[in-house]
């Protein structure tokens, strides 16, 4: 690498650079301390802190950074999503963002089947646009949620179809690139006219024209015989592809040269890709194996059958899903016990009855060559998602769990011949052994691409050394069964270093000779692919290394971290990968989906984190205002918790970081305020109607806009003038009960504002024979306390409210609560800030209102108190986001669906934006009303009058108010309305 570099912004050709960038790019310049440490880091092993970042909001401002960087001798580092496993956007240099802006479809071409788009479109975007044309992208990376079209044409990405869909590279018609000296060229079907017509310019893109077609020439030997025996290959510049096209007399065609050269030959900006027809009838076919060798064997076989795609998964990969709480559940409806190993086999076409009978005579074959006694079908839509959505999630999965051993990407991408998995699995698994591990793949197996699970401590000396020489062995192993060592993930830092090995010297120096032509001065990514690329196993490129440490780390926390080691394992349980990144489903990140930036999801927080405890940060680690403004557009909606594999609990981080950072620099009045609004309602309902009078004076509001910036455009939720404890001690008389006793948990909105709302939850379970109770004496659940980082006041409500909760928790009184975030606390929070049995007791006692009224014997009993006089009626359902969290989504929905003549739909809107206070924070109130914009307010507007708008949350549904003008109700009123 070009060690001459200095690593900072501080020497004068940086300065230069920065100054002449600031002056001519219309988007974004970054040197911030901060951006620098979200850039220095993807998906990989690998770390490097670059020397700028640049966001270019036009394709001029790509041309315009690489020129100037080139003039000033600074590499140049394209980035897309930042979820390469191989380190390709990692480097020392400018790094050039291209997903926040450069983010158009340009052209879609229904006829003649293909797309233009600029570099920044995400797949799974694309997608969705596409599928209302019934058309695709064929290639299916598994991080498709996050992956953009220009770095999956940088790294000829494919994924679990490629068995029919091919790599990119087949699919790629023509690429827009800025070349090293800032020129844009196209790279498309040049006829030999245009060809000569190039050459003879005086210019970079009339060089490369001159120098290609004979290069092709003179190795087109080496080439025929050089590249590895299995199409499924990453590895090198794809030469092969140009002499195809020589050899069949087709025009030529640049474009699959830059595919899958990692932004080593040129910057891409624009991507024309041909699309597939999207299939109408799928289904999946997923036969159990003994082991791993007989799922192996299977394989030829089955690709007999007119598959479309055949995945790998054996018994470690299997019992670690099934361990997850989300994904366990959804994981036994198509695997039956613990197999050896599965293979989700996928047949797709536009008719269902031929591929039953497809399935059925590989079932046949497959039972009668006695390779399996156990094959599960999956033929909904929602069980394929899930199949499909498991085995996306795997990647994330197995780096998930605690501790110093993680999984290492540099060895676990080659790629054989399918005939040769077997003898090449057996090898590997040999070479395990000799240093005491024990090797499982998993991946896709009718391309004979595994991946391999190898967890190595690179902290210690041992695990570093083990790393390098596992690293040589197995790729000495996959060179010598005719493979490649890298079968989708590309060379990057992880796997360059092998690319001699692999090809030998001749066609090693004829990618030199090609990274010269487009590259002059080596500016371009270097360390990638050729040039001079580095030993993955080199402790100044490695994320953790033996001199690993965290200073900065807290060592006495409030909340509870042991299961990940402390605070720093729950940080550095984040792989990555950047699923957090996702636009077009669940919740996760709801501020990055509105700001675009890097900085508002989980993985940026999670690497900000990562620098402060480590010291990257400087002294003041997790008390440094960057880290503050870092974690600032976290709403603690958990959605990472459930939605990313690794389970990353960003709001317990932030919860934590506040407690860490107002010890230093003091609890703003606000958070005081918002953290002891139980207080300040409790005084507020001695007199109603005074202060409703004062919460709706625009005086008063404006008071607090200036005063503590609570934002004056919001509406304050006004008072009861009956409480609810009133109504239920003076008013309420229960009637007999069959059932035993319940204790509602009477939250502080229901209590002072919503009343109603406990008088619905009273009425409904005493339908169900049951005798209601609330508990006298109880404080706030503390959810506001903790929302704002007051950790040691949360933790004496806690331990109040545990008191009193426990003596029903031990005699098995169910606690129900109707207020989400309630619930969610004590089920979540109070056993981390107490670390008690009776805390754990209380939380396992501890029952959202929709799981317990779905209980089935609670459902058999409701069945029959609906009234007599049914209506249609149609319901629409935003979901709380810890509602979402802790999988009771689908129970609002049954229980909603009991309702004779119901048509329950959930809108699929993530969070609301609200979050507590966050939406109410004048800060915040833009972005919270912008997360709103996305899916919730559009959907409520056109859902028509007649329509029944349902939110659990509080917030919720103050935040539906605020933005459609509409009141919606808590599920359970819509229930309690339905009863006779």
């Amino acid at each position: 690498m070009n060690t001459k570099i200095k690593e900072s912004a501080g020497n004068a050709a940086t300065t230069a650079m920065i100054k002449e960038l600031r002056a001519s790019i219309k988007g974004e310049v970054r040197v911030d301390r901060l951006s620098l440490q979200l850039y220095s880091t993807d998906a990989s092993d690998f770390r490097k802190e670059p020397i700028a970042v640049v966001i270019p909001r036009h394709i001029a401002d790509v041309r315009a950074a690489v020129a100037i960087a080139g003039r000033h001798g600074i590499p140049v580092i394209p980035r897309g999503g930042g979820s390469s496993v191989s380190g390709q956007t990692v480097g020392l240099g400018l790094v050039l963002d291209l997903s926040k802006y450069l983010n158009k479809v340009v052209q879609i071409n229904v006829t003649e089947r293909w797309v233009e788009v600029e570099a920044g479109v995400v797949l799974d975007v694309l997608n969705g646009i596409l599928a209302g044309h019934g058309l695709m992208v064929g290639p299916d990376p598994s991080s498709s949620a996050v992956a953009t079209i220009g770095g999956m044409a940088g790294n000829n990405s494919t994924g679990s179809h490629s068995f029919i869909y091919g790599m990119t590279a087949d699919h790629v018609l023509a690429l827009e690139v800025v070349l090293a000296d800032g020129s844009l060229a196209r790279f498309d079907d040049k006829s030999k006219e245009e060809v000569a017509r190039l050459s003879g310019e005086n210019t970079l893109e009339g060089s490369i024209y001159r120098t290609i077609p004979g290069l092709i020439a003179d190795y087109a030997a080496d080439i025929r015989s050089g590249f590895p025996n299995t199409w499924r290959n990453v590895a090198g510049y794809g030469l092969n592809r140009l002499l195809d096209q020589k050899e069949a007399n087709k025009p030529l065609n640049l474009a699959p040269l830059i595919v899958g050269s990692e932004g080593t030959l040129a910057t891409i900006t624009k991507v024309k890709l041909g699309l597939v027809e999207r299939p109408t009838a799928v289904r999946l076919a997923i036969p159990h194996f003994t082991d791993l060798e007989v799922a192996l064997r299977s394989v030829p076989l089955i690709l007999q059958h007119g598959v479309a795609a055949v995945e790998l998964m054996t018994a470690p990969t299997l019992k670690l899903a099934g361990d997850h709480p989300i994904i366990g559940p959804r994981l036994r409806r198509f695997v039956k016990d613990l197999p050896g190993a599965i293979l989700i086999v996928e047949f797709s076409g536009n008719n269902q009855e031929e591929l039953a009978e497809q399935a059925q005579k590989l079932e046949i074959r497959l039972r009668s060559e006695g390779l399996t006694d156990y094959l599960s079908h999956c033929t909904t839509p929602e069980q394929i998602g899930g199949v499909w959505g498991i085995r996306k999630a795997i990647f994330g999965l197995i780096m998930s769990k605690p501790g110093d051993d993680k999984r290492v990407w540099v060895i676990d991408d080659a790629s054989v011949p399918v005939e040769e998995m077997t003898g090449y699995t057996r090898d590997v698994v040999k070479a395990g052994r000799k240093f005491g591990m024990e090797i499982n793949f998993d991946a896709h197996a009718s391309a004979g691409c595994l991946h391999m699970g190898l967890d190595i401590n690179l902290r210690t000396p041992e695990g570093l050394r083990t790393m390098e020489l596992l690293c040589k062995e197995i790729m000495t192993i996959a060179i010598a069964h005719g493979g490649s060592t890298t079968g989708e993930h590309g060379e990057g830092l992880a796997r360059s270093y092998f690319n001699k090995q692999l090809y030998g010297p001749r066609l090693h120096q004829a990618f030199g000779e090609v990274k010269a032509i487009f590259d002059p001065t080596t500016l371009l990514n270097p360390g990638k692919v050729v040039g001079d690329v580095i030993a993955p196993w080199d402790t100044g490129w490695l994320k953790y290394t033996p001199d690993y440490r965290t200073p900065y780390a807290p060592e006495q926390t409030h909340l509870n971290f042991s299961d990940y080691g402390g605070f720093a394992g729950l940080v550095e349980m984040c792989n990555g990968q950047g699923i957090c990144r996702s636009q077009v489903s669940g919740t996760m990140c709801p501020s990055y989906r509105v700001t675009h930036d890097e900085k508002d999801t989980t993985r940026g927080r999670a690497n900000i984190l990562r620098a402060a405890i480590t010291g990257l940060l400087g002294p003041e680690g997790l008390t440094s205002p960057e880290v503050y403004d870092a974690l600032d557009l976290c709403l603690a909606c958990k959605a990472c918790r459930n939605e990313c594999s690794t389970r990353v609990d960003m709001a317990k981080l932030k919860y934590e970081f506040l407690a860490i950072y107002q010890k230093k620099h003091g609890i703003p009045l606000r958070s005081r305020i918002i953290g002891h609004m139980a207080d300040s309602s409790r005084l507020a309902a001695k007199m109603p109607s005074l202060a409703n009078r004062l919460y709706t004076s625009k005086s008063f509001k404006k008071l607090l806009d200036r005063t503590v910036g609570f934002d004056e455009r919001r509406e304050l939720p006004s008072l009861a003038l009956q409480t609810f404890d009133q109504w239920f001690k003076k008013e309420y008389r229960q009637p007999p009960a069959s059932r035993g006793p319940v204790l509602l948990w009477d939250d502080c909105y229901l209590t002072y504002n919503r009343p109603e709302l406990g008088r619905a939850a009273v009425k409904v379970l005493a339908a169900m024979g049951y005798q209601v109770f609330c508990q006298d004496g109880r404080s706030c659940c503390g959810r506001p306390m903790i929302s704002k980082g007051l950790l040691a006041d949360a933790a004496k409500l806690a331990r109040r409210n545990v008191a009193l909760l426990v003596e029903h928790a031990r005699r098995g009184t169910p606690i129900i609560g109707v207020e989400p975030s309630c619930i969610a606390c004590f089920r979540d929070e109070y056993s981390d800030l107490l670390r008690t049995d009776d805390a754990s007791l209380v939380a396992e006692s501890s029952f959202f209102f929709e799981e317990f009224v779905t209980r089935p014997e609670n459902l058999e009993t409701l069945r029959g108190a609906f009234a007599s006089n049914p209506q249609d009626r149609r319901i629409l359902v935003h979901s709380h986001c810890y509602q979402k969290s802790m999988g009771t989504a689908p129970n609002v929905l049954a229980m909603l669906g009991l309702i004779p003549g119901a048509i329950v739909e959930e809108i699929p809107s993530g969070c609301c934006g609200m979050a507590g206070a966050f939406g109410y924070e004048k800060e915040h109130y833009e972005v919270s009303m912008a997360i709103g914009e996305q899916i919730l307010f559009p959907a409520i507007r056109t859902a028509g009058e007649t329509a029944t708008i349902v939110a659990a949350g509080t917030s919720c549904r103050e935040q539906i108010k605020d933005g459609t003008g509409r009141r919606a109700l808590h599920p359970i009123e819509v229930l309690a309305g339905a009863l006779a």
